[in-house]
């Protein structure tokens, strides 16, 4: 049961292969996570923290 070099080679090039494209799988999966992140709005950007603001209407 021993390997002949064609087949060693050929299951040495179907492993690298598979590398590679896990690679660009976690690559792709990476960037999107970045892209999102930068997506969410901010909350509370301005103003006082944790104070309601009072609006008052004009009379007269």
């Amino acid at each position: 049961m021993t390997d002949t070099p064609e087949r060693n080679e050929a299951a040495q090039e179907a492993k690298r292969r598979f590398r590679q494209a896990l690679e660009r799988k976690e690559h792709n999966a990476l960037a999107k996570a970045a892209q999102e992140e930068s997506r969410v709005k901010a909350r509370h950007a301005g103003g006082p923290a944790g104070r309601r603001t009072f609006q008052r209407r004009k009379t007269g």
